[in-house]
């Protein structure tokens, strides 16, 4: 039996995935898990659904409207398990998910551990999962937030999530667990989550493009001096001349 991990969701007016979500997160904890539920300040309270209620390994907290970032932080620290896997309320677990990344992170405590979508197109894989460079952020982040695993002691090092900016709170934590608490990314090959596309229904579809272009750019600009040349940074530099509006002044 791999060790036991706790499932962390944070959730703001997303009721409408309640009753799915519960079947999923059943059908998804083995005995030794865990999971922790923020309401992080929903129009209308959360409350369990039927299938997660008297259940002790399953924990709501309401907090209140603290953001994101501060939920993420709330969970984590009062999860029961060192292994912490996030899942969004809107998307969806598939079978052996938590067996996997729990196995894998007991060999690499120190991995921030994703795993590929359906909805990923499919390109060739070889071995089990493959490594991806820090520097691989700058051109386009293609991980998913909703299928991070990893150990307590990567989001201690590294000092939390960002409580400060409003957005882009994931990318921000990843460069800061690589270049600050020394942690690697990696991809398991297999498929094991399915994502929320609907821009009517997903949350963060309803971040203004201005908010999250500009605040990327902070959190890059903020980790470029740390982040080793490779080619992923000049591709990124490419793309960013060809793509950048040209002046119009007379």
């Amino acid at each position: 039996m791999s060790n036991p991990i706790t499932l962390i969701t944070t959730v703001r007016n997303g009721d409408i995935f309640l009753e799915r979500f519960a079947q999923n997160i059943m059908a998804s904890l083995r005995p030794q898990d865990h999971i922790i539920i923020v309401d992080d300040g929903s129009k209308v309270p959360i409350s369990l659904p039927i299938p997660l209620q008297d259940n002790d390994r399953i924990t709501l907290l309401s907090p209140g409207p603290i953001g994101r970032g501060a939920a993420l932080n709330l969970a984590i620290e009062n999860a029961p398990t060192d292994l912490i896997a996030i899942q969004d309320i809107d998307d969806l677990s598939l079978p052996g998910r938590l067996e996997h990344q729990s196995e894998f992170l007991s060999h690499n405590q120190d991995a921030l551990i994703f795993t590929r979508a359906i909805t990923d197109p499919w390109r060739p894989c070889f071995g089990r999962a493959h490594k991806i460079p820090e520097a691989r952020l700058y051109l386009g982040n293609p991980l998913h937030h909703s299928s991070l695993a990893l150990h307590r002691d990567v989001w201690k090092r590294a000092g939390g999530y960002s409580t400060d900016i409003p957005c882009c709170i994931d990318l921000e934590f990843y460069l800061r667990a690589c270049l600050v608490a020394e942690a690697t990314i990696w991809r398991l090959n297999e498929v094991l989550v399915e994502r929320n596309l609907d821009p009517q229904t997903r949350y963060f579809a309803g971040i203004p493009a201005k908010t999250y272009q500009t605040t990327r750019q902070q959190v890059l600009d903020r980790y470029h001096a740390q982040v080793s040349p490779s080619f992923w940074l000049a591709l990124a530099q490419i793309r960013n001349r060809l793509t950048r509006p040209k002046d119009t002044a007379p």
